[in-house]
């Protein structure tokens, strides 16, 4: 196996999950403009943090994850640091410049599906402090949005655990932990997405970002084509390009997890057939990512 793929879409409560540049006094919501009307995003190194931030929160007593330095750099040491191994690293060292390592773990952007104008609105934040004889304060705004956010993530299988390195004009990969450490690590990645916290603004604007439709490709190519798969259009899923892409990727991907919870979009039914004439059941999201972990477990890499 080379690579584990992941799209998923989420629906979010009134928040702001990641903001702009803003001014002082107005917090704003990141956008992006498609054919003229703007729709909200969080960046893909926001997603990233969270998606470490899950992980770390639920490591073992033995496990390591080190926490960056004043300056933004972290251990390096691939073979202890779960965090440095899949997620990469630049460290600057004498003699050589800096040492580099690529990310495992590619995530994309979480993109809005629902137009901004349409689905949001200003709350009123009071930012209060004592001065003098009586309390004082400023009035902030802030913008906060319902939406369908869709997300990609992409696991390398190959390069967790290991480096590049180039013997006889070939490269091969020369690991630093064993299988079982690999596949824990992998695993990290995936049971992370049922366990999304740590996104701004929650003291106050508490929402879930874990998947309500998720489908996880296991795959003997690496390839990012799944993260075509999902096309939401007036909370109908377009079928058409479900089936395409489906049918492609499952040319190079021995197993696929769905999961789905109830009345998500309107044509759910249509969507269930489609997958059950691929011989891909659905399920509940946690049950998919479960299912998908002992799968994991059982396999190779």
């Amino acid at each position: 196996m080379k690579g584990i793929e992941i799209v998923w879409l989420s629906k979010t409560d009134l928040t702001n999950l990641n903001s702009g540049e803003g001014e002082s006094n107005f917090i704003d919501v990141k956008k992006f403009k498609k054919n003229g009307v703007e729709y909200p995003y969080v960046s893909g190194q926001a997603m990233r943090y969270y998606i470490k931030e899950a992980i770390r929160r639920n490591l073992d007593e033995n496990e390591f994850m080190c926490v960056p330095d004043d300056k933004g750099e972290t251990c390096g040491n691939i073979k202890d640091c779960i965090g440095c191994d899949l997620f990469g690293f630049m460290k600057p060292e004498k003699n050589v410049g800096a040492r580099t390592r690529i990310s495992p773990v590619k995530v994309s952007p979480a993109i809005g599906l629902l137009p901004f104008d349409e689905n949001s609105a200003v709350d009123f934040l009071t930012r209060k402090y004592r001065g003098g004889e009586k309390a004082e304060g400023d009035i902030v705004n802030v913008e906060i949005g319902v939406n369908i956010y869709k997300v990609g993530v992409a696991i390398d299988v190959k390069r967790v655990g290991g480096e590049e390195k180039i013997e006889n004009g070939a490269v091969k990969i020369d690991y630093a932990i064993d299988e079982d450490e690999r596949k824990n690590r992998i695993s990290k990645v995936i049971e992370s997405l049922r366990y999304l916290s740590d996104y701004s603004k929650q003291a106050r604007l508490l929402t879930d970002f874990t998947p309500d439709f998720i489908i996880i490709a296991f795959q003997e190519i690496y390839s990012h084509r799944l993260q075509k798969a999902i096309d939401l259009k007036d909370n109908r899923i377009n079928i058409g390009v479900l089936k395409i892409i489906l049918e492609d990727v499952s040319e190079y991907s021995p197993k696929i997890f769905v999961g789905l919870v109830p009345n998500f979009f309107e044509n759910e039914e249509e969507v269930k057939n489609l997958f059950k004439d691929l011989n891909i059941e659905v399920k509940a999201p946690h049950v998919a990512i479960k299912d998908a972990l002992s799968y994991l477990d059982e396999i190779n890499l």
